[in-house]
């Protein structure tokens, strides 16, 4: 398994029924042939370069360091984290 790291975990989203999310994966082991939406946007801003690199998943490494800086200053604003808009947590083989 591969590791990325980010420069934050907890995004702003636009969707009606959340007001943060957080990706702590980016790709999908699933695999999946019909057009993923998580799969076409990453691709489409750069953030992967094909199917193949997609379905290598990536864990973000640095993950609970970012949520024990943002969620004291964020704590008063969130309302709800949606997990994985751009992955699937529930992905085959992976631990």
């Amino acid at each position: 398994m591969e590791y990325i790291t980010r420069k934050t975990m907890l995004y702003k989203t636009g969707v009606e029924y959340g007001d943060y999310t957080m990706n702590h994966v980016l790709g999908c082991t699933h695999g999946c042939k019909y057009p993923c939406y998580a799969f076409m946007l990453k691709k489409r801003f750069g953030q992967i370069k094909s199917y193949d690199e997609w379905i290598e998943p990536k864990i973000v490494s640095n993950t609970l360091e970012l949520l024990d800086k943002e969620i004291p200053r964020l704590k008063n604003k969130i309302q709800s984290v949606q997990l994985c808009f751009a992955t699937d947590p529930f992905m085959y083989g992976v631990e």
